[in-house]
């Protein structure tokens, strides 16, 4: 299941967790992971840095912190590149979006929101992330996936694909 909402991430309501396009070495100093870490507070890029100590998640990977002071269980990262402003590619992205259906159902979380993934400085073609968005995500029928971004124009293709 997948909505799509032109918004701020750090301040959707009624879901459990939100997602961060991350890298795995955690530092959270640009795009959506600036943006959470101003919300929630520094704790969160402090804990996202001891995890990727003790985990070395990869390209494709995903990991979790709690959410600082934002009202969430917490932040789920998933590691769209390893080292801040990095290559990123659209497998990467698939299999961060199926590790993240995996891990909802796993963990039994019922609704996440996540941003676009890939198409900041990971420079993909929004139009080719939103469909991969719709094949990973629409299919899904016991999570809900609310995408949730800045960019009006991605979120009108995930909503035609």
């Amino acid at each position: 299941m997948i909505r799509a909402m032109v918004g701020d991430l750090t301040k959707v309501e009624g879901v459990e967790y939100i997602c961060n396009a991350a890298n795995g070495i955690g530092p959270m100093g640009g795009g959506v992971a600036a943006a959470i870490c101003r919300a929630g507070g520094r704790v969160i890029e402090e804990e996202a840095i001891r995890v990727c100590q003790a985990q070395d998640p990869q390209p494709g990977d995903l990991y979790v912190t709690g959410a600082g002071s934002l009202p969430f269980r917490g932040v789920i990262h998933l590691v769209t590149m390893k080292q801040p402003a990095g290559a990123t590619s659209y497998e990467i992205v698939r299999s961060c979006l199926e590790r993240l259906v995996a891990h909802c159902r796993e963990h039994g979380i019922k609704k996440v929101a996540l941003p676009a993934l890939g198409t900041g400085v990971g420079r993909l073609d929004k139009a080719r992330v939103a469909r991969l968005f719709r094949e990973v995500l629409a299919p899904v029928e016991d999570v809900e996936f609310v995408v949730v971004d800045i960019d009006e124009s991605f979120i009108q293709m995930v909503d035609s694909y």
